[in-house]
């Protein structure tokens, strides 16, 4: 038996995978997920706070040793960084510092990889049965929609829009969410407009925590958020019912949120508003993304990492 590892550092959280890989056989072993928000004040600062880079780097401390403890050597761990590395100014600075402190080597990918090893990890769930689907994964900073071939296990098309929970988060501060939002999707119309689907496949940590609160858990059940489906207004019905609710509310009615307690209005508002420009009446959860896709894959593919 062996073990694989696979860390996704995101510009709202910072999860980590090990699973144990026996021919065809994968097994999770760990599975951790810590908000930092990496990406905070991006869009107004240009760079990742210093606030931010310690709490990562923190987290990130963390999983090196967890790897350590499982004898996986952390230059070994498939470590990937996606929308808010990508702009940042700092974003070398910081990725020196984690291999430094760490031994992980981070590779920044690209929009058009975040979406491929996306769709690579939503196929590991069985449970897909349909010949194409569509996928959105909502981010910190950036939101991809992907449509793939289920059976060729092959991305027909995808794109990604600079829009997450964080920045709508940053922009609804700023009272500038509704112009900012219509922008980005006055820009991705064409897109937006090729991706319309009945059911829309949800992956990352937003969309997963929105499916844990429909199902009213105050601690996160990944077995019962996996393969959920529900109608689309519910997360109308979530944002009427929440929208007086402040961080502080929500995480004492959802502990299990965490630092997500901050961005995950925003981040339903934006799940809301795309659903209603693809004209999705349901919504599949499911709780495999990135980091299976990288895992499985065993690598990451040269064309998808950002030269700098």
């Amino acid at each position: 038996m062996s073990y694989k590892a696979s860390i996704d550092i995101g510009s709202n959280s910072i999860l980590l995978l090990i699973c144990s890989v026996e021919g065809d056989q994968v097994t999770v072993i760990e599975n951790e997920s810590n908000v930092t928000g990496l990406g905070r004040d991006l869009d107004k600062n240009g760079a990742f706070l210093q606030e931010a880079i310690d709490d990562s780097l923190e987290v990130l401390k963390e999983y090196s040793e967890i790897c350590l403890k499982r004898n996986l050597d952390p230059s070994q761990v498939i470590v990937t960084a996606t929308e808010a590395s990508r702009v940042a100014v700092n974003a070398i600075e910081f990725i020196e510092l984690v291999e430094k402190n760490t031994g992980f080597k981070v590779q920044v990918i690209t929009g058009e990889g975040e979406a491929h090893y996306s769709a690579m990890g939503i196929l590991f769930d069985k449970k897909i049965q349909q010949p194409v689907i569509t996928i959105m994964d909502i981010g910190g900073a950036s939101t991809e929609l992907i449509k793939v071939d289920t059976q060729k296990g092959k991305v027909i098309e995808s794109f990604s829009m600079p829009v997450g929970c964080v920045r709508m988060n940053n922009w609804n501060e700023a009272g500038e969410m509704k112009e900012k939002l219509a922008e980005i999707f006055s820009h991705y119309a064409e897109g937006l407009t090729s991706m319309k689907t009945d059911t829309l496949y949800c992956v990352a940590g937003t969309m997963t925590s929105i499916g844990n609160i429909y199902l009213g858990h105050q601690e996160f059940v990944e077995k019962e958020v996996n393969g959920l489906c529900f109608e689309a207004i519910v997360l109308d019905e979530l944002f009427d019912r929440y929208k007086e609710h402040g961080p502080e509310d929500m995480l004492a009615k959802y502990p299990f949120l965490g630092k997500r307690s901050h961005t995950i209005h925003s981040g339903l508002r934006l799940a809301i508003a795309v659903l209603n420009k693809l004209k999705s009446r349901k919504v599949y959860i499911s709780t495999y993304g990135l980091r299976y896709g990288t895992l499985i894959s065993g690598g990451i593919d040269n064309e998808y990492i950002v030269k700098r």
